[in-house]
């Protein structure tokens, strides 16, 4: 039993080496349930910079939109109470359209925010002083909860998943809700096994709007688009639902047709 217990203990140390370490992005206290939660965004092992002010010709680019000047690795959502982690979830796996994402699991987040003028006066990107500039920024927080399904917990954020073509930036919700408790991507209510991606501005009008909220989400003429694409958007009692409608773009001055109607 006593050698039962040393190898035990051995490969309790053995795998706690081999473990990456790990370090703490941000951390917010968040009630669920009239409980509080410590919430944190912990990377596993250092990340790796993303659209960093080191090449700012690039960070300017769409592909980097909202994520420059950004930090990249394996990310989880971790929930503790009372000192304890009760829950755990990996967000690299939700960011598909991310350079080596698919295949190793990466998740990427703006850390120091991109200010106007940081093109011209980086010059080169090896200017020390413009670094050290960026630097000294307040990094980006992400947990901005709230109570986007209106199940009376304030236990939902957005997180940025996507840039898109030009202009285009796509996120997911994420948190835990009365009709599921544990970490999770939100869906709606008449597709819940599909995680629902939205551009910002559709999240944000979900969340303000009392009723139904309209937003266009492609416009016409948007990189070529013939049609609109127009979400409409409401939340009750913990149950999102969501339609996106498909339009003509009209000509001559005619009016706009329904093409297609269909729930999210």
């Amino acid at each position: 039993m006593a050698l039962r217990n040393v190898l035990i203990a051995a490969l309790a140390l053995l795998t706690l080496a081999a473990a990456p370490p790990e370090f703490l992005r941000e951390q917010k206290t968040v009630t669920v349930n009239g409980k509080p939660e410590v919430w944190q965004l912990v990377w596993q092992g250092k990340p790796k910079p993303i659209c960093g002010p080191q090449d700012v010709e690039t960070a300017v680019t769409c592909p980097c939109t909202g994520f420059a000047y950004g930090e990249m690795g394996k990310l989880s959502l971790v929930r503790k109470s009372g000192g304890r982690v009760i829950d755990r979830l990996a967000l690299g796996p939700f960011f598909t359209d991310l350079p080596e994402s698919n295949s190793q699991g990466l998740a990427a987040m703006q850390w120091r925010p991109m200010a106007p003028g940081d093109f011209d006066r980086a010059a080169d990107g090896a200017n020390p002083a413009f670094l050290a500039a960026v630097a000294r920024r307040p990094g980006q927080r992400v947990m901005q909860t709230a109570d986007y399904d209106r199940d009376g917990n304030a236990s939902e954020f957005l997180v940025q998943v996507s840039a898109g073509p030009c202009g285009h930036t796509e996120y997911m919700l994420f948190g835990v809700s009365k009709a599921r408790p544990k970490l999770h991507a939100f869906g709606t209510a008449d597709h819940p096994g599909d995680v629902l991606v939205m551009p910002g501005s559709a999240w944000q009008a979900l969340l303000t709007s009392r009723g139904a909220a309209r937003v266009t989400a492609w416009p016409c003429g948007d990189h070529g688009s013939d049609v609109r694409q127009e979400l409409v958007l409401s939340a009750n009692a913990g149950a999102i639902r969501v339609k996106q409608r498909t339009w003509t773009c009209p000509e001559n001055g005619e009016a706009e047709r329904l093409l297609k109607d269909e729930l999210l």
